[in-house]
């Protein structure tokens, strides 16, 4: 049982991780373009995390 939970996990991370990293680097983005405090550090986060997701794509992960 606890095999087929780690399987289950592993499956929705090797299939899903590049996603959640795109809207989580959309997002900051977004909000970023609305704050005036922080705007800087989010912009950044964000865009480290749409680039991250895309070489996850590139690489074929």
């Amino acid at each position: 049982m606890v095999n087929t939970f780690v399987n289950m996990v592993k499956d929705f991370w090797k299939n899903w991780l590049t996603v959640v990293l795109f809207i989580t680097g959309l997002s900051l983005i977004t909000i970023a373009a609305f704050m005036f405090n922080q705007v800087l550090g989010m912009a950044v986060s964000g865009s480290f995390c749409v680039l991250v997701a895309c070489i996850l794509v590139k690489e074929g992960r």
